[in-house]
């Protein structure tokens, strides 16, 4: 891999971003490999959290425009497969079994959003900036806006794809982009305490989570997500994690899969 780094440490798996001298703006290079990557361990069981960052002083600068200058010369077809390109990324993330963190670092705009959007936590320094530049471009949002807008609501996703001033951290914050912001430590610190604290689940319980609040969202109203909740329940109860969580807790214990 030239574009992207991957390393486990533990339980904690790492995916850097791996091009800081074009602030690891997102080639079909890099998105080859993240998506390689990730299908590659998406069955692994020796992390139960993955933290996505940026490597040098930012997180990601959005997608490399030399690459999106090359549609110009490109045709339909391959264009379209080139997006497709990034609908694979983002549904690959978004769908990944254990709980995924996005580290941010300096700023993230346009498609590192929908990074953001697409994982489970953000954290991000205090003086990290966001952006969605698109239309200023003359480009559409388009592959990122749905996962936009399922993370920040219609209201917000509106303004700030439409609007392509950045915004800050606490900006983000407010309309539910990021989650938390590391002001009194390093980033890195911060999103180390949060992975650690998400490590602490029993590794099933984490990925049957991940796969109950995926359906929900995607069939909230359906009479069939309330049978779907109760099958979870109750086979979550009998499985071998949820009785020795229960034991562990009784006889005041750490459970085998923290020990």
């Amino acid at each position: 891999m030239q574009n992207i780094t991957f390393y486990i440490e533990n339980k904690i798996a790492f995916l850097g971003l791996n091009r800081p001298d074009k602030k690891n703006a997102l080639n079909k290079a890099m998105i080859t490999e993240i998506i390689a990557t990730l299908n590659m361990h998406k069955a692994n069981r020796s992390f139960r959290v993955l933290i996505i960052y940026g490597t040098g002083d930012c997180f990601c600068s959005g997608a490399d425009l030399d690459w999106m200058k090359q549609g110009l010369k490109q045709s339909k077809t391959q264009n379209i497969d080139d997006a497709k390109l990034f609908n694979t990324l983002f549904e690959t993330i978004y769908t990944f079994p254990v709980p995924v963190i996005c580290e941010v670092r300096k700023s993230a705009f346009g498609g590192a959003v929908g990074l953001l959007a697409c994982s489970d936590i953000v954290v991000c320094e205090a003086d990290s900036t966001f952006g969605f530049p698109e239309v200023k471009l003359g480009i559409i949002p388009a592959t990122i806006a749905p996962y936009i807008m399922s993370k920040m609501g219609n209201s917000n996703a509106r303004k700030r794809l439409l609007m392509p001033e950045p915004f800050s951290a606490k900006e983000a914050q407010a309309e539910a982009l990021v989650h938390f912001i590391a002001d009194k430590e390093p980033v890195r610190e911060k999103t180390l305490a949060i992975a650690r604290a998400v490590a602490q689940g029993a590794p099933d319980a984490l990925i049957q989570t991940k796969a109950l609040l995926r359906r929900l969202e995607e069939h909230l109203e359906d009479e069939s997500s309330k049978l779907f909740c109760a099958r979870m329940i109750a086979s979550a109860r009998i499985s071998n994690e949820g009785q020795e969580g229960v034991t562990a807790f009784f006889e005041k214990r750490k459970p085998a899969w923290n020990k």
